[in-house]
């Protein structure tokens, strides 16, 4: 959105005093293109047309980080500007140039973030699709929206880690090599962007929260039973969710429904297109587990402790269920031996693939010994 502004208090100069005072323009900073982090940071764009050599007089947003403020007429820097704070406000002030042109303000301000909401059916038990809708939650606390074109930045701006006044330069920066040290400040840290959302043009007054629907899909989805021997006492249902949509989504909550009842919410990790997404929604209670697991004294045959592990599933249900189970392997282990061979992965992952018949119990047993 291009403001021009027209109105222009100008000083009246009186005949008996030799006082010249030049022409003042007053604005209220108001940006036509804002980019939201997710925490609560925000880049903010404001273009407007001032003419020439006039006292120009700006109101920012409060919640700027002021060091961060970059003032440019055409397509160079203002060289020289002043920035103050009086009566709850943050005024720009500076000179115009000596012609009529178009002057860019860039900041970044705090009061702004947004927030991936999702919402999931299951279209059956087990469900081979869901009804998925990804909704952007946009929270301002900072200024009016007035027509804003907004976009979602999927990444956070590291405000724990502020850019020290004289950096500290990473051995990777090193081997790149420098031509002369620069020092730099600033009130915030490095940004992370994982994908920037469209959502168009948003209005809101300051202290509204803001929902706007970004998809609306039916996706495929299997069904994992999975069981963590190590630290649960019961199965955990997931559900693999395969992103074919035409954009990806982002870290968040996923509440999930089943026949119009709200079953749970849980964490979905970051899913670009064509990927899948972990979502859990609960237990499966027709199955029971149990994981013992017994000590043995060993004297003369260069082991000291014989260990054996007992994982035992029963099926409570009426249907068949596949189970995946997970143990994990002490670094110290030997001499395994297994009633059914797993699979082996990095990170000393024991994994089994078991089916359970309805009403009947599956055992794996394992033992090693230790030194």
């Amino acid at each position: 959105m291009r403001k021009i502004l027209f109105v222009m208090l100008v000083a009246l100069v009186a005949l008996a005093a030799p006082v010249w005072a030049a022409d003042q323009i007053t604005y209220i900073s108001q940006p036509d293109e804002i980019y939201i982090f997710l925490n609560n940071v925000a880049f903010a764009r404001d273009t407007i047309t001032l003419p020439a050599g006039v006292q120009a007089r700006v109101a920012l947003p409060p919640s700027i980080f002021d060091n961060t403020l970059t003032v440019r007429e055409g397509d160079r820097r203002v060289p020289a500007y002043r920035l103050r704070r009086a009566d709850g406000q943050l005024l720009l002030e500076w000179t115009t140039g000596a012609d009529t042109r178009e002057v860019t303000l860039e900041y970044l301000l705090s009061g702004l973030s947004w927030t991936p909401r999702y919402d999931m059916t299951l279209n059956g038990d087990p469900a081979e699709t869901v009804d998925f809708y990804f909704y952007a939650e946009v929270q301002n606390t900072a200024l009016a929206l007035d027509a804003v074109q907004t976009h979602l930045i999927a990444g956070r701006v590291d405000t724990s880690q502020p850019v020290d006044t004289l950096s500290r330069v990473t051995a990777n920066q090193y081997l790149a090599g420098y031509d002369e040290a620069a020092p730099s400040g600033g009130e915030v840290g490095a940004a992370t962007i994982q994908y920037i959302y469209e959502p168009g043009a948003l209005t809101g007054a300051a202290g509204e929260t803001l929902y706007q629907q970004m998809l609306r899909a039916t996706l495929p989805a299997r069904r994992v039973l999975l069981w963590n021997a190590q630290a649960d006492q019961q199965v955990t249902v997931i559900y693999k969710v395969r992103n074919r949509a035409d954009l990806p989504l982002a870290e968040g909550i996923v509440r999930s429904y089943r026949d119009g009842i709200f079953i749970g919410s849980d964490f979905i990790e970051i899913t670009p297109v064509g990927s899948e997404g972990s979502v859990t929604i609960g237990s499966l209670q027709d199955v029971r587990v149990n994981r013992s697991e017994s000590q043995t004294v060993l004297t003369g045959l260069g082991y000291n402790y014989q260990y054996r592990v007992e994982l035992e599933l029963t099926n409570f249900g009426q249907q068949p269920v596949t189970v995946e189970v997970v143990d994990y392997q002490r670094p110290d282990a030997q001499s395994l031996v297994f009633s059914e061979e797993p699979s082996r992965e990095t990170g000393n992952v024991l994994r089994w693939m078991v089916t359970i018949e309805a009403g009947q119990t599956v055992t794996i047993q394992y033992s090693f010994k230790t030194k």
